[in-house]
């Protein structure tokens, strides 16, 4: 069955008044196109839809059932129509998020968002590793994603980049180790001789350390599997051996163990993941322009 708004609100008036002329003055019709909308519209449902009650017009069951239906479609349609006639609606925009991205950028960025009445923003915690497949899926609108140079994310149909932050890696060591923080040798001589605790090698983040070192020339000693940061740095300062940081999970989780920058080239970017579609509403641009500036450090 299809239909039109504009033959379900003749069909009100028709109802309404009795008469096709009467529904006819009261739209600014002609009674013959009032005649042939409800013509359509009968053939629509492929029931009648009107009765002949003397030179008036009767619901039959089944106009009865459509009409009571038709008002409250044309009611919500009333609706919608006088909320876009009025002030832009704030646009409910989520945004993904994961553990030290969130800690640093979502309150600068709702900071920057703040008296912006078109966006009203959603944090969405998501596994770091399923934020492109949850933005292509509008899951979410747009999300924090991780970038990696030695394991960087495969280009994606449809689905835009844009880095906010660039950094380096860090070593965090146990306590009481004492190196000269510019000399890679020594650096690469210490941790080559110590116990690590890694991210397992299955995980986006394991196979980047993993390289990072590598590239360093340190060959680490995998004494323990570990994925969440916090406990990571915790063993660190147990005394159980080496992990690998950034700046920004260090602001999630501080630590007072010694820490030396990780040697070679290798770094980390925080990127914001949209669909490139997405990118024409108002509120995913403004809040990913708030992003850029939370991340400007």
């Amino acid at each position: 069955m299809r239909w039109t708004l504009d033959q379900l609100r003749t069909l009100v008036a028709v109802a309404e008044h009795g008469t096709m002329s009467g529904a006819a003055v009261t739209l600014g019709y002609t009674t013959g196109a009032v005649s042939q909308q409800m013509a359509a519209l009968a053939r629509a449902v492929g029931r009648p839809l009107f009765l002949r009650d003397g030179a008036r017009l009767a619901l039959s069951d089944d106009g009865v059932v459509l009409v009571e239906q038709a008002r409250l479609v044309l009611e919500a349609e009333a609706r919608a129509a006088s909320v876009l006639r009025g002030p832009s609606a704030a646009s409910a925009v989520r945004l993904g998020v994961f553990g030290s991205a969130a800690v640093v950028g979502l309150p600068a960025t709702r900071a920057r968002l703040t008296g912006d009445p078109a966006v009203a923003l959603q944090a969405v915690e998501v596994d770091v590793e399923a934020m492109p497949d949850a933005v292509l899926r509008d899951e979410i609108d747009l999300a924090l994603g991780l970038d990696y140079s030695d394991a960087p994310l495969p280009p994606r149909r449809g689905l835009d980049v844009a880095r906010l932050h660039r950094e380096g890696f860090l070593l965090v060591l146990p306590p009481g180790a004492k190196l000269d923080a510019g000399s890679a040798e020594e650096v690469r001589a210490f941790a080559d001789e110590t116990d690590w605790i890694l991210p397992p090698p299955s995980s986006t983040f394991g196979r980047a350390v993993r390289t990072a070192c590598a590239r360093a020339g340190i060959a680490p000693r995998e004494r323990h599997l570990v994925t969440d940061t916090a406990v990571s740095i915790a063993l660190a300062e147990a005394g159980l051996g080496i992990t690998l940081v950034t700046p920004l999970m260090l602001a999630m989780r501080a630590t007072t163990a010694p820490t030396v920058a990780l040697p070679g080239p290798s770094t980390r970017d925080v990127v914001a993941l949209t669909r490139t579609a997405a990118l024409d509403r108002t509120g995913v641009r403004a809040v990913r322009s708030a992003l850029v500036e939370a991340f400007t450090f």
